[in-house]
């Protein structure tokens, strides 16, 4: 059996944030709700920064399909997300590895 890991790196925007205490209320609320949809991991990888935040996220899938099918929801999942006005998407990519791959 082989296990395919789907990795998202995203940047966004927080323009109603005054400060890093705002910023971390828009970031933490994300990656809860990304944590418990996607079952997925999480990380703020910065900058300190009161407007700005990238994230990576991991998820690992049984298949190729599967994690593709997944990363392709996880983008959707962003783009409602994103449709809230706290924050606005500057970049995404992801990549899907073979475990033996990476």
């Amino acid at each position: 059996m082989r296990a395919w890991l789907g990795v998202v790196m995203i940047s966004i925007e927080i323009p109603c944030s005054g400060s890093l205490k705002d910023r971390r209320q828009v970031v933490r609320s994300l990656t809860d709700r990304i944590r418990r949809h996607f079952n997925a991991s999480v990380s703020d990888l910065g900058p300190d920064s009161r407007n700005r935040a990238d994230l990576a996220a991991a998820y690992v899938g049984s298949s190729h399909q599967e994690t593709e099918t997944r990363m392709g929801q996880f983008r959707s999942f962003l783009d409602s997300a994103e449709e809230t006005g706290e924050f606005v998407i500057l970049d995404i990519e992801h990549e899907v590895f073979g475990y033996g791959d990476v």
